[in-house]
């Protein structure tokens, strides 16, 4: 696996790589992310946002579509051949073969996972949240049923989002993750820890986001030198919007947008 850090930025998004067999895999789509001085990205169908519509008109250009789902913290993945298929679309996930679409979902906190098929050219992206876990797994299979792709042909970047040091969970949830993806996911925290995000009674655990969803690419098939990783936190970032973060400092939180496409 790789794993790379921005740490800091100049730019309004930052985009990633794809690795296969541990080298920059050439003529791949690109992994994008905005970040937090591009300002709110949030999505409904239902709603306009100024912010992101200027955001993609400085990004994209006029021959790229872009293809964004309104979401629902589900497993939900769409399978695109046209942009018209993904209006009033609610869910987490969008795969494609059309290298015209740029597939969307947001983000604050939750994993964004990117994923790639060099063989079929299947590409795509998911949003997964606590809830949502195991949505990539879903993607892999979407494109297995339609396109003959491989779980070991997939290439993966998993994107910043909230880790280990500030995802804080009670037992319950603890043990949902232990029992559903990996035991080593969880952590129980000490009583003499500092707790910065939650104040909930009983015993508290660390929740790794990032163990829970490497344990559902490993049983599936998606190979260690196929995976980057970026490690940064999005709650101790401040380059990153973090729900977390923000809304304990009494403000809204910043929505990412995290999107893939390929070049012109």
């Amino acid at each position: 696996m790789i794993s790379f850090s921005l740490k800091d930025s100049a730019n309004s998004f930052e985009t990633f790589c794809f690795y296969k067999n541990g080298s920059v895999l050439k003529d791949a789509p690109i992994c994008a992310l905005s970040l937090k001085k591009a300002g709110s990205m949030r999505f409904r169908w239902n709603e306009t946002n100024s912010t992101r519509d200027n955001f993609f008109k400085s990004v994209l250009s006029s021959s790229q579509i872009l293809t964004p789902v309104e979401l629902s913290h589900s497993k939900i993945v769409y399978d695109l051949q046209n942009s018209e298929q993904i209006f009033q679309k609610v869910g987490d996930g969008i795969i494609t073969k059309n290298l015209a679409l740029v597939p969307s979902v947001t983000v604050a906190d939750c994993v964004p996972i990117y994923l790639y098929d060099d063989v079929t050219k299947v590409f795509g992206i998911v949003h997964s949240g606590w809830k949502g876990t195991g949505i990539i797994k879903e993607a892999i299979m979407l494109a297995n049923q339609k396109y003959g792709s491989a779980p070991s042909d997939f290439c993966i970047v998993i994107g910043p989002h909230i880790n280990k040091c500030c995802y804080v969970v009670n037992e319950e949830r603890a043990t949902y993750f232990a029992k559903e993806f990996t035991p080593d996911c969880v952590k129980p925290i000490s009583k003499n820890q500092k707790i910065d995000w939650n104040n909930g009674e009983g015993q508290l655990f660390s929740l790794s986001l990032l163990k829970a969803n490497l344990s559902v690419l490993e049983k599936i098939g998606v190979k260690d030198s196929n995976i980057v990783i970026c490690s940064d936190c999005t709650c101790c970032n401040q380059i990153y919007g973090s729900n977390r973060r923000e809304t304990s400092q009494g403000n809204s939180f910043t929505v990412q947008a995290a999107f893939i496409y390929h070049k012109n």
